[in-house]
């Protein structure tokens, strides 16, 4: 199987860009081999308003595709939520599905390869809680009700299913910011300003 692709914003650091307490995590980077494949964990607690999570590795070129099918477990009536890296969520108000994707996808761009960002959807009640989170390192987080249909998804793209899996963001990394491999893209301060002034009170 193909090696994951990466944003191009992102790449692993060596040693020598690092302090030495995280060279051994280099080290065991190097025997990993990260590729596309989602892990799943059942939720049987009652008291949970999911019934499943997930956390997906899926080719760069491929997150806007996926992420768009992944959408059509959350009702007509959702909430945009993002937020800068390590930084604290906004959450937008609840309103048309259809009008959230059509905005993101107008920053499309932005939102899959500057790793400064985070976003997705959900959908929240007294009962149920259904997500789709795009992560910094641009691997995706599912929280759900209807794990037939998440697992369908996933078949119909190629993406397997295994019990354990690495991910990017457990590694250290150097980031970069989209504006300087692509002078027309937006800033992440001008994308999450655009965001909350769409979607916030």
């Amino acid at each position: 199987m193909s090696s994951l692709e990466l944003p191009k914003t992102t790449r692993f650091a060596e040693k020598s860009e690092v302090p030495r307490a995280y060279w051994e995590k280099i080290a065991a980077r190097q025997e990993v081999h990260f590729i596309e494949g989602y892990v799943l964990t059942d939720v049987k607690d009652s008291e949970q308003l999911f019934r499943f999570y997930a956390e997906v590795n899926v080719n760069n070129s491929r997150l806007w595709e996926l992420l768009l099918n992944l959408t059509s477990m959350l009702p007509d009536v959702c909430a945009c939520l993002f937020c800068p890296y390590e930084g604290d969520v906004t959450y937008g108000e609840y309103q048309d599905k259809k009008l959230i994707l059509t905005v993101l996808g107008s920053l499309q761009k932005e939102l899959t390869a500057d790793c400064r960002l985070e976003f997705g959807l959900i959908y929240n009640d007294d009962d149920t809680l259904v997500e789709v989170y795009v992560a910094e390192s641009k691997f995706i987080k599912v929280w759900g009700i209807d794990q037939p249909h998440f697992e369908q998804i996933m078949k119909q793209y190629g993406i397997p299913r295994f019990e354990e899996m690495r991910f990017v963001d457990e590694f250290p990394k150097v980031v970069v910011p989209l504006t300087t491999l692509d002078a027309e893209a937006k800033t992440t301060e001008e994308v999450l300003d655009l965001l909350g002034e769409t979607f916030s009170e």
